[in-house]
């Protein structure tokens, strides 16, 4: 965008859609002529052929509809004072382009508040200190607070103020320092940050380096200087690469387009100040872009949006193995943009290359035709805004609403504007890539199971989730997938997930973010079908526990201080309130229990047990565990001291012990005092089936929960298993009677004493 020839009105009118629109803009253009009056800008620019200028940039963007290009040429006519008379605009263009100027002049009106506000903080400075940075942050917050309560009302105010702004920025050149210094210092504190949140790349870019140019004049001068040192000798050779390239990737018959990338400035300058390097240690200062059509465009427009996001993904892979067939890449400077796309919703792959002839480097952006257009104007792509009148469709107000949480991020927890740094950098927890049976990618967080996985492909495939294959072997739900495992979810037709599902202690969820879809499911279903199942799960919490005749539901309720039974099941049914909770309640009425009840000893509480480990009878000593074996309980362990980091456990059959030659730094070590543990007597009854035996014996193993006596009896098809489980406490009981419930053919699962 930094070529610019002014286009005439006609040529605006040429780009924008038939009917009357033409009429209604050419009549917001004479109004606004006739209101300048032949005026010019500050800079010089005539008023009338700035805000033509700012209508081209909305073209530029693929913003058409009327309203905003009416709105652009009227922009600053409603100067004064008291804002100009807004019912005029009402009149004349209508309600939608009077509240797009209103909402314009109001911004405006704070920006010159801010600028008073600036200007009145350095006049009461009378000891010739400088002004705090207390009042200046507050000057930058008045005009976030402005950004954000009017873009609420139309976002489109936003787009036109950010083009205002570059177009200010062009013609700055004329100004006085002081007036460069103020819009260049509003751009980049404002409007690039907002544009790159927006994901509108085409301004944040020339934003950027136009802003940095009267902020930094020298340095901006220096890296220019550099760039403009070798450009012949780098064009040649980026001439080379684009055809070495464009050959490659029709060899392979991919319909694409290569291209020479825009070096931006302000971008280079910043890498070089955040890697400490000079500019020839930048990888994207030679640049290409490669931009990708679909091989049959008819086909493709037929296919759907999960289809062609799978087509794009594969072909933008098949362009970056081309690429690496010609040149080395530079692993540490490989981004996946698509698999894991920037909060403002931009995708590309990104990849940085060497050269071995030459020993240049190369960084290659591969992208589709649909993520450039994404890249380039982003939220602007998506503007859907209608004729006066019509509704906005609902998927333009969803939108609406995610801009309106962008914008957030602009304001930090004490009120200091957020630099670009901050704004480009997404928190998250550390991720691991799984794959679909057709070799998607799908990035999941440490720890998610296959319903995790399900629940990111589709809410409705995590719904109707009811098993998983893993590698091409059949897995259970609470299964922690790992890079590199192949994900295939099975579904059945009808139905819900369960309740289990939310509780974060059983493990079959990984995500918060997938706990609240569930949660939301069971919310959306009937309150009198929520009490029922309610009133199910607290009924086999206690027939499982042995309990129901011993407690009812109401005692549970009142128990947990809730006065309407119905209530309490409605939380219960609805999800909010766990099984742990349940017994909880429990630990509450154990005065109710039997004498003789094998629960007592399980809920009471009693003084914790000393654990960890200890070092020749003394324990709290500073240990660690040995990385080379990796002990764990029973296994026979020794103590190696260290010289600076306490003791290292290792086992005693370790090979590295093998090697130690000074034996006096060996030290004898146990695990330290074992939990006490209780037996509680369990029946499974289950449909016969291979290896439930084994199954069975894998939870109590992965526990290490022992098993002190145990029977088995058949009665047709049905196989019903009485073992004596010892555990610590209720919770674990719990935990263990979820788990063998959940097994396949397993229908019930209880608390029983059996001889």
């Amino acid at each position: 965008m930094t070529q610019f020839n002014l286009l005439t009105l006609d040529e605006i009118l040429d780009a924008l859609p038939n009917g009357d629109t033409a009429v209604k803009v050419r009549k917001a253009y004479e109004f606004a002529r006739q209101a300048h009056n032949g005026r010019c800008r500050e800079s010089g620019e005539l008023c009338l052929n700035h805000n033509l200028a700012v209508a081209q940039i909305m073209l530029q963007l693929d913003v058409t509809d009327p309203a905003t290009i009416m709105a652009c040429l009227l922009h600053d006519t409603a100067a004064g004072k008291n804002g100009g008379d807004f019912a005029v605009y009402r009149e004349q263009f209508g309600k939608e382009v009077a509240n797009l100027i209103a909402g314009l002049h109001k911004l405006y009106t704070f920006a010159e508040e801010t600028q008073i506000s600036k200007e009145t903080a350095s006049k009461k400075e009378s000891n010739g200190r400088r002004p705090k940075k207390s009042r200046q942050k507050q000057a930058l917050e008045n005009v976030r607070r402005a950004i954000l309560s009017i873009t609420e009302d139309d976002i489109r105010i936003i787009l036109i103020r950010m083009a205002d702004c570059l177009q200010d920025l062009r013609k700055a050149a004329n100004l006085p320092r002081k007036k460069q210094l103020e819009i260049a210092r509003e751009a980049m504190n404002i409007y690039a940050p907002l544009a790159n949140r927006l994901g509108i790349w085409q301004l944040k870019w020339e934003i950027e380096d136009l802003a940095f140019r009267y902020l930094e004049p020298d340095k901006y001068k220096e890296i220019a200087n550099q760039l403009a040192a070798r450009r012949a000798e780098r064009a040649r050779y980026l001439e080379e690469a684009k055809e070495k390239l464009q050959r490659k990737l029709k060899e392979i018959d991919l319909n694409a387009t290569v291209t020479g990338r825009p070096k931006h400035i302000y971008s280079i300058y910043r890498k070089m100040e955040r890697k400490q390097v000079g500019i020839e240690d930048i990888y994207d200062v030679l640049a290409l872009r490669i931009i990708i059509d679909p091989a049959d465009p008819d086909v493709y427009a037929r296919l759907s949006a999960r289809e062609r996001e799978r087509e794009d993904r594969l072909v933008c892979f098949q362009a970056l193995s081309a690429i690496w067939s010609l040149w080395r890449p530079i692993p540490e400077e490989y981004d996946d943009y698509i698999g894991a796309p920037k909060p403002n919703g931009y995708q590309s792959l990104h990849t940085a290359v060497s050269d071995p002839e030459t020993g240049q480097t190369l960084e290659v952006q591969i992208r589709t035709r649909r993520m450039h257009e994404e890249a380039e104007k982003g939220v602007a792509a998506h503007w859907a805004y209608k004729e006066e009148g019509a509704q906005v469709a609902a998927s333009v107000q969803r939108r609406i609403q995610g801009l309106r949480e962008l914008l957030a991020a602009l304001q930090d927890s004490d009120g200091e504007l957020a630099d670009a740094d901050f704004l480009e950098t997404e928190i998250q927890a550390e991720r691991i890539v799984v794959f679909t049976p057709k070799g998607d990618v799908v990035e999941l967080p440490v720890g998610a199971t296959p319903i995790d996985f399900a629940y990111h492909i589709h809410t409705e495939v995590g719904h109707r989730c009811r098993g998983a294959r893993v590698n091409g072997k059949m897995v259970s739900l609470d299964y922690k997938l790992r890079s590199g495992d192949r994900v295939d979810i099975l579904t059945a037709n009808r139905g819900g997930p369960s309740r289990d599902w939310m509780n974060p202690a059983l493990g079959y969820t990984g995500s918060a973010r997938t706990r609240s879809k569930i949660r939301q499911w069971f919310r959306n279903q009937e309150r009198e079908q929520n009490i029922q199942q309610g009133r199910e799960v607290v009924e086999r919490e206690l027939k499982r526990l042995g309990l129901a005749d011993t407690f009812s539901v109401g005692d549970i309720a009142r128990a947990l201080k809730f006065d309407d039974e119905a209530t309490f099941l409605a939380k219960v049914g609805f999800g909010d309130i766990q099984s742990n909770q349940i017994s909880g309640a429990l630990s509450l009425m154990e005065g109710n229990l039997r004498e003789d009840d094998e629960l007592r000893p399980l809920i009471q509480r009693r003084p914790k047990k000393t654990r960890g480990l200890t070092v020749q009878g003394v324990s709290g000593l500073h240990t660690r565990m040995a990385g080379c074996c990796q002990p764990i309980p029973p296994e026979k362990i020794v103590g190696y001291i260290t010289r600076g980091h306490g003791i290292t456990i290792h086992r005693e059959n370790c090979p590295q012990l093998k090697s130690i030659t000074d034996t006096e730094r060996l030290i004898e070590v146990s695990w330290g005092e074992e939990t006490e543990s209780y037996p509680i007597p369990i029946a499974i009854k289950a449909y016969r089936r291979p290896h439930l035996i084994e199954d069975i014996v894998n939870i109590l193993r992965g526990r290490r929960i022992e098993v002190s006596r145990t029977k088995t009896t058949t009665s047709g098809t049905v196989t019903t298993i009485f073992l004596e489980a010892s555990v610590t406490d209720i919770g674990q009981l719990n935990w263990l009677l979820q788990k063998l419930e959940n097994l396949p053919n397993v229908f019930e699962v209880r608390r029983q004493r059996w001889s």
